[in-house]
This record gives C-alpha cells, sequence and structure tokens, in this order.
C-alpha cells in the first residue's frame, strides 16, 4: 500500500464517525422530540401509541450525510497531509 493512502484512509475513518455523531443527534432527537423512544436495534422510532414514526428530515439528513463526510474527509486528510508533509 502506498504511503500516500493513509492520510486519505484516516480521513475516510473520521468522516464515517462523524456521521454516526451526527446521525444520533438529528434522527433520535427527532424522535424524542415527538415523544417517542428510539428502538436502537430496528433503528425505528416508536411513539406512546405504539406508531413507528416516519421523520419529515429523511432526505434533508441524507444530503447533509454527504456534504459532512466528504468535507471531513477531505479536511482531515489536508491536515495529516501538511502536518506530516506528505506528498501526494
Amino acid at each position: 500500500m502506498k504511503r500516500t493512502l493513509f492520510p486519505t484512509l484516516i480521513g475516510v475513518f473520521t468522516s464515517l464517525l462523524a456521521i454516526w455523531s451526527l446521525h444520533t443527534f438529528l434522527v433520535v432527537d427527532d424522535c424524542l422530540d415527538q415523544g417517542g423512544s428510539f428502538d436502537y436495534t430496528t433503528a425505528k422510532c416508536l411513539l406512546e401509541n405504539g406508531q413507528v414514526y416516519d421523520s419529515n428530515i429523511a432526505t434533508l439528513v441524507l444530503v447533509l450525510y454527504f456534504v459532512v463526510g466528504f468535507s471531513v474527509s477531505f479536511i482531515v486528510s489536508s491536515v495529516i497531509r501538511k502536518f506530516f508533509k506528505i506528498k501526494k
């Protein structure tokens, strides 16, 4: 494996961690705001009356995941390349 691949891999894993944190914040918080409880095993929001809550922010969140994932991956890999002076 080339040495220049490591900053990109670290950037990708960092962006996955950022997306996971963002998902937890947005989706679970939206569920709790609606008065439901989030079932982590099925990844569904269950309301008090037993219905499954479908969030209206799903499309917006998907676009946000893409933008955040790309941005975090790019910034982290660029900082690592600059810090360790790795050339492309």
